[in-house]
């Protein structure tokens, strides 16, 4: 009799999570196709391929449909255990990026490791490690939650360190957004307000003393500040990104008829969205980011419902991951904040990105469908 009420604890899948991704996902191939086949036939070196980086996203989705399977299948909470080891191999990985031989360094940044013919961003890995680490650490009956160095020390210093590591690649759009991740769970976990803002205010008064020692970010900058003066140079790739937000208008130019994809160097990742709000233009670019919203706020919601403070935690992580990058992105392609390299969620190109997204909507909709554990419910049952 109890093994019947505990196997009925487990709800149906959610839907409206799970059609959205698939939703996104479809827009993001069809983006990613418009945006990048020019480039790629172009390219000797990539065969002379028009569909190269659509084929890699294919199978991007397919791996990551079958790694959300997988965590679909395996109760959340039985990651407790391993939250430590991955966030160990976490660090790990984000050191051997800069490994010879294991490392892979591109335009000046070193954000690959490669094992044999697979390549990936560590960085991408370690989102979800130091959110699944975050939740266990806050969730611990022991965690003086209130208390800034008892309870939140242990916790702020590994997130330094990954968030840090992260930074170094350097990647600081990544790291951005991660730590606006991690100060989401401690809200949501019930820190003091004014603990947040203190860490808040003194991270961001490092960025900006640190920030100042690299000429690159004193270019971004530069050029955030006087794009018009530097659009054959520094703000060179943000100025056609406005031109192409700017030409949509409200209907757009069509679809595959916009033109300043063809400037944008980084026009199928980094800036998707200026493609995209060319050719689709206002009316028809607010279903998409509509989908973006539901995203988020359905993971929200999935934290609000589930009775364990684990899974509250987890979830609120992930919605919130994916919702500060979705707004950092278009922030960025809008010329709202300065430049940073920011994937647009499930639509950029990337299949480390993709995968990784799909995973933690599968520890999403893992918690969707166990609003209460098996273990806790077992205990009510008996009491």
């Amino acid at each position: 009799m109890v093994r019947q009420q505990t196997v009925r604890l487990k709800l149906p899948v959610d839907v409206l999570l799970f059609g959205t991704m698939l939703a996104l996902i479809v827009v993001g191939l069809l983006m990613v196709l418009d945006s990048s086949y020019i480039k790629t036939l172009d390219n000797a070196k990539l065969g002379n391929d028009a569909y190269f980086d659509l084929k890699k996203q294919v199978v991007g989705a397919i791996f990551g449909l079958a790694a959300m399977a997988a965590v679909m299948r395996a109760g959340y909470w039985r990651l407790k255990q391993w939250a430590v080891p991955l966030a160990c191999v976490a660090v790990l990985l984000l050191i051997a990026v800069w490994m010879p031989g294991i490392g892979h360094h591109d335009k000046g940044a070193a954000r690959w490791v490669h094992f044999g013919f697979v390549r990936f961003q560590p960085s991408e890995f370690a989102k979800l490690a130091l959110l699944l680490y975050v939740a266990v650490q806050l969730a611990r009956p022991a965690c003086k939650i209130r208390h800034l160095t008892e309870g939140l020390g242990p916790t702020l210093c590994v997130s330094g360190l990954i968030l840090l590591l992260i930074e170094r690649e350097p990647d600081l759009g990544t790291a951005f957004a991660l730590f606006l991740a991690v100060l989401t769970q401690l809200f949501l976990a019930g820190a003091r307000r004014r603990h947040i803002v203190m860490i808040a205010f003194g991270c961001f008064t490092a960025l900006v003393i640190f920030g100042m020692l690299f000429q690159h970010r004193q270019d971004r900058i530069t050029a955030y500040l006087d794009p018009a003066a530097h659009r054959k140079d520094l703000s060179y790739q943000v100025w056609h990104a406005r031109l192409a937000v700017g030409s949509g208008g409200m209907y757009g130019m069509g679809l595959g008829q916009g033109r300043e994809k063809f400037y944008i160097p980084e026009g199928e990742t980094d800036f998707i969205f200026a493609t995209m709000a060319e050719e689709l233009g206002f009316f028809w670019l607010m279903p998409v980011l509509g989908l973006l919203v539901v995203i988020g706020g359905r993971g929200f919601y999935i934290a609000y419902a589930t009775k364990d403070r684990f899974g509250q935690i987890l979830a609120g992580g992930i919605a919130a991951l994916i919702s500060w990058q979705a707004l950092i992105n278009i922030a960025v392609a809008t010329s709202a904040i300065p430049a940073t390299g920011v994937p647009l969620p499930f639509i950029s190109f990337g299949s480390s990105s993709l995968v990784v997204l799909m995973i933690g909507i599968g520890l999403l909709l893992n918690i969707a469908q166990h609003p209460t554990p098996p273990a806790q419910s077992l205990e009510k049952m008996r009491a």
